[in-house]
């Protein structure tokens, strides 16, 4: 219970600073509270493949992290870090994955994508081939979730599902406020929704 508390404590602190400053607690939080979840997750233990690949997840997850909030814009090659984790949860939740296919999930996760991919597509310029692959990645990683939900039905399927659609639901509005013109509460939304869906998958280990 405490761990939570402190997580939940650690992102509010970096949220707050985000609009009301200091500059040192916006960057020290942010990768601090991925670490505490790195700390979670650590003492969950790492000895299954699930297990190791959420963790390795949240590793690419705190590079990402550092990329996209330093000064100079690092807006690609936190794209890649984040891609690289997303890879890592699609492994970790195709591994638990039994039975045969349900093909309405994919249909409809990909029909989403594709709406959102051309919502954005007048503004992403040269980044159309990584936004595609980015947001191609992200809803096989949701694919995979929902496949573990759907076959298994377990507790830590559930939160993994529901961490893969709120992680889906963070960076759609992380590409609005950059491709579609700034949001006032963009911040708030996108790192509430992003440590949620961090903190669920986190969860899933301990179910």
């Amino acid at each position: 219970m405490w761990v939570w508390l402190a997580i939940s404590f650690s992102a509010l602190l970096h949220i707050t600073a985000a609009y009301n400053g200091p500059k040192w607690q916006y960057y020290l939080f942010k990768p601090f509270t991925m670490v505490l979840l790195m700390v979670v997750a650590w003492q969950s233990g790492l000895d299954g493949f699930y297990h190791q690949a959420i963790f390795v997840g949240l590793i690419l997850s705190v590079v990402g992290d550092i990329l996209l909030m330093l000064p100079k814009d690092r807006f690609v090659q936190g794209l890649v870090s984040f891609l690289l984790a997303h890879i890592a949860y699609s492994l970790a939740f195709w591994s638990q994955f039994e039975g045969n296919i349900i093909w309405w999930l994919p249909a409809l996760l990909f029909a989403g994508g594709i709406i959102v991919f051309l919502l954005f597509l007048p503004s992403l310029g040269s980044l159309i081939l990584p936004v595609a692959l980015y947001i191609a990645v992200i809803v096989q990683m949701a694919w995979a979730a929902g496949e573990f939900w759907l076959t298994v039905g377990s507790t830590a399927s559930v939160l993994a599902f529901a961490g893969a659609l709120v992680f889906m639901l963070s960076d759609t509005v992380l590409a609005m406020n950059r491709f579609r013109g700034p949001l006032t509460s963009a911040t708030a939304v996108v790192m509430t929704s992003y440590y949620l869906a961090q903190a669920l998958f986190v969860a899933s280990l301990l179910a």
